[in-house]
């Protein structure tokens, strides 16, 4: 992988804002830019913005922080520099700078690793393809962390390697305390609707929901927290198109919805993706 080079922002003619509505209200700026033909994200958090994004976002710095002294993370994640606002102030961009937290993120830009629509796959590529995602998760895992807060668009891939982004809500697995509820309910494992704690099997249960979307070409659909709640806990089931029924066993067990019915470690999900789908 090459050497992640600090665009010069005095050279750059154009930040594009690309923050979604909801986040920019508490204070989230994500602009998307170009500098010599490669395309960046400058990701900053304003001191008004909510006391949640704020901690996450400071979380998130933390963790790329001690992410670029680990060998084992940095082949997690995105290269990157952490940069204080007083080199950006003396920049000639037009944004928020006075207004934000001491530093900011700037990351290059990476494709989303599920963009492809997996209906148009063989069999054996579709398998590759969902044994590279977890080969990231498991790394995450295998260096002491869990995501928390895993998504389909946090997995892509970067100069042909998938790597993880989005690192708000990252914590420690020997971390067995509870925490403030801030998980994206599309992705919550049931036990977490129940006030239990994010885990390695929560982490799957995400996981297996970005499967199960993908293989099947469709979104699972609530309106509200209480509506996920019930979708998660009770009536959750789900249906692969007919050529792709030899991934059913897998999801069902990453889907389990008790624990105890659940993959526990993504090296038994692998061995069940090798040894099931021949």
């Amino acid at each position: 992988m090459s050497k992640f080079i600090l665009p010069d922002f005095n050279h750059i003619d154009c930040l594009e804002l690309k923050t979604k509505t909801n986040s920019l209200r508490y204070g989230r700026r994500l602009y998307y830019f170009q500098y010599q033909e490669k395309l960046y994200w400058l990701k900053m958090q304003m001191k008004q913005g909510h006391h949640i994004y704020q901690q996450g976002f400071q979380h998130e710095l933390a963790f790329y922080q001690e992410s670029l002294n680990s060998t084992s993370l940095s082949r997690i994640i995105l290269p990157c520099e952490i940069v204080p606002k007083a080199f950006l102030a003396s920049k000639a961009v037009d944004i928020e700078v006075e207004q934000s937290l001491a530093q900011m993120l700037v990351l290059p830009h990476a494709a989303s690793y599920f963009s492809v629509s997996a209906q148009t796959l063989p069999i054996a590529s579709i398998q590759h393809y969902l044994l590279r995602a977890l080969d990231v998760l498991q790394g995450l895992h295998e260096a002491g962390w869990i995501h928390a807060d895993l998504k389909q668009e946090h997995f892509v891939e970067y100069q042909g390697q998938v790597k993880l982004i989005d690192f708000e809500q990252v914590q420690l697995i020997s971390r067995h305390v509870s925490t403030e509820m801030n998980a994206t309910p599309r992705y919550m494992a049931p036990e977490l609707f129940h006030g239990e704690v994010k885990t390695i099997q929560s982490d799957i249960y995400a996981l297996g929901i970005i499967f199960y979307e993908w293989l099947s070409g469709q979104k699972l659909c609530a309106e509200n927290y209480t509506e996920w709640a019930y979708l998660h806990c009770q009536r959750l089931q789900t249906e692969l198109p007919e050529k792709l029924l030899s991934f059913q066993s897998l999801l069902s067990k990453m889907l389990a919805k008790h624990q105890a019915a659940r993959f526990d470690n993504i090296y038994a999900i692998k061995q069940a993706l090798v040894s099931e789908i021949a």
